[in-house]
């Protein structure tokens, strides 16, 4: 049986203005009185409260009872949660319209797909399938020639369609790693996990035994997988430096390098120095080398042309002056063709200019500039009114020919020959400059004039 509850003050105070309806009320079973007072204990607000005690009252007073007509009065009237579902209706309604927004934008979505190990047409395809844009950009990897080894978004990515993904596709290539400072088993080790063969070569050093102090190629240079990679290791024996014979009789020159325990060399040449007069050398003086090597001398025989001096490993024209010819106006490769020429040592600067893109803006020095044979000239060329982000020059020098273009056309660039002459056998076929010089910044799909070593006997 239910327990009958204490009336609220503001009910008891209803109830006392009415009697009849508090009799009334008294007689009602305990479970009805519960739920009239928790359906005014329900209401919201003071106004709220005080119309359901009016309504209690309104229901128990005699008069209600007899239009009625029933014997006790009902229970409490039920709650009015219309706006519950008013609100559920505005729920549904937004949700519906979102689906729509949604569902209607999908057609314009698309996922970047997973490339990487594809190789560069089988990506552009399956990344075309899905309303996507590709472009390529070759860089040096570990991955085979040609095959994807990254790709800008990532899988997964959502983007609108039409926009652009980047795959970057393997040269075959990899960057030469720096050597220089580390123990020669650490090196070995690391060029051959990157697929290098490694030549050790030792050389006399102040450096400790065992320690790399030279390679060849140089660090950052890109190179196929299986390029041998010389490294100089340092033999701990304190060198040798050579000293300079140049200028001095052979006699002199002989004792000169056997003082210091190297093996002269002698070679007979043309010049017009006196006859038994050492006219060049090599290696150049102030070289360190091991104790016991040789240095070739050149001896003059007293004849020849007094244009040239010869040293081993280069030549050196007359250094008569020479005029710095107009360059500016020109398009970029007949500019450093005219100045290579000349024996004039070209340096190229991109800038930004509304001139057409490769094209010579200005030149320092000025045309008419009496200059000595080998001095640079700056060459300033311009970029173009829209030019590309720009991109680091990579280390070609020491490079032939072939392996150099294929390298600066890997990394997007444009490249222009241009032959230089060389007295050095060994260079002949090589890159002995490039300009820009390696690691300069300049604008993608830019040129890079490259000069390779002509051996002239």
């Amino acid at each position: 049986m239910a327990t009958r509850r204490e009336l609220p003050a503001d009910v008891a105070a209803a109830f006392d203005r009415a009697p009849e309806a508090r009799d009334r009320f008294a007689a009602v079973p305990a479970d009805q009185q519960a739920a009239w007072l928790d359906w005014i204990d329900r209401a919201r607000g003071r106004r709220a409260r005080a119309g359901r005690i009016d309504e209690l009252i309104r229901r128990l007073l005699p008069a209600a009872v007899a239009e009625e007509e029933v014997a006790e009065p009902a229970g409490p009237p039920p709650e009015r949660y219309w706006w519950l579902w008013l609100v559920l209706l505005l729920l549904l309604v937004v949700g519906g319209l979102l689906a729509w927004y949604f569902l209607s934008r999908g057609s314009d979505k698309a996922v970047v797909p997973n490339v990487i190990g594809l190789r560069e047409q089988q990506a552009a395809i399956k990344i075309h399938d899905e309303g996507l844009d590709v472009l390529a950009h070759t860089a040096p990897s570990n991955r085979p020639p040609n095959v994807v080894f990254a790709e800008k978004p990532g899988p997964g990515t959502q983007l609108g369609k039409g926009q652009t993904v980047t795959i970057f596709v393997s040269s075959g290539r990899l960057a030469v790693p720096n050597l220089i400072g580390l123990q020669e088993p650490q090196a070995v080790q690391k060029l051959q996990t990157l697929g290098f063969k490694v030549e050790v070569k030792r050389v006399a050093s102040t450096r400790p035994k065992g320690i790399v102090i030279d390679q060849e190629p140089v660090a950052g240079v890109t190179a196929v997988s299986g390029t041998t990679v010389t490294i100089s290791v340092s033999s701990g024996v304190k060198p040798v430096v050579v000293p300079r014979v140049v200028g001095q009789t052979q006699g002199d020159a002989v004792q000169a390098l056997t003082k210091v325990g190297l093996k002269p060399v002698l070679q007979n040449v043309p010049s017009d120095k006196p006859a038994g007069t050492v006219v060049g050398q090599k290696p150049p003086a102030g070289k360190e080398v091991d104790k016991g090597s040789k240095v070739t001398v050149n001896v003059s025989t007293g004849t020849g042309p007094a244009t040239t001096t010869t040293t081993v490993g280069t030549t050196t024209t007359a250094a008569g002056p020479v005029r710095v010819p107009r360059v500016a106006g020109l398009a970029q490769t007949p500019a450093l063709r005219r100045l290579n020429t000349l024996g004039l040592r070209p340096t190229v600067v991109y800038v930004r200019s509304s001139q057409p893109a490769n094209r010579v803006v200005s030149q320092s020095p000025a045309q008419g500039t009496t200059l000595r044979r080998g001095s640079r000239v700056r060459v300033n060329v311009s970029t173009g009114p829209n030019p590309q982000p720009n991109a680091s020059v990579p280390n070609v020098v020491g490079q032939d020919q072939a392996a150099a273009v294929q390298s600066l056309r890997d990394d997007g660039f444009k490249v222009a020959v241009l032959n230089r002459p060389t007295t050095d056998e060994s260079k002949g076929g090589l890159v002995v400059e490039e300009q820009p010089h390696a690691g300069s910044s300049i604008p993608g799909g830019s040129q890079v004039t490259i000069f390779v070593g002509r051996f002239s006997g």
